[in-house]
């Protein structure tokens, strides 16, 4: 698929906290994984220091926002790049919706690792929602 009918998909990059790892771990559950087709990592150090070519991206794709908690960090730094924001996930919300906590950003555990599933497929349906409407 052509990088214009990509979707972004940027994570939290909180290495200290659980809800960042949970974060991180889903985008590339989508990127990687489920969507490896149809979307593109935006890696969030790099965007926020300005490497090439994330800057460029976050500007001519749209975006989605894995974000770990209510600092949103990711958000904060696409709406600083100019970027276009698609969609969010709070990883804190999906916590409290599907009931499921992660143990320590080292080690999520198995109830971190639902999670990290749960919200994969909720990023899945907003890319499946994106790319739909660039196709038309």
């Amino acid at each position: 698929m052509s990088e214009e009918k990509r979707v972004g998909i940027i994570a939290c990059a909180g290495m200290e906290k659980s809800f960042g790892s949970v974060a991180t771990k889903s985008a590339f559950n989508v990127v990687e994984k489920l969507r490896s087709d149809t979307t593109r990592l935006i890696a969030l150090p790099p965007l926020v220091t300005g490497v090439r070519p994330f800057p460029d991206l976050v500007k001519k794709l749209p975006v989605v926002v894995i974000d770990g908690c209510a600092e949103r960090c990711a958000t904060k730094s696409i709406a600083k790049a100019g970027g276009k924001i698609a969609g969010r996930i709070l990883v804190i919300d999906s916590a409290k919706k599907y009931v499921l906590n992660p143990d320590t950003a080292t080690n999520i555990g198995a109830n971190g690792e639902k999670l990290v599933e749960k919200i994969a497929e909720d990023v899945v349906l907003l890319v499946d929602q994106i790319i739909r409407r660039l196709e038309n």
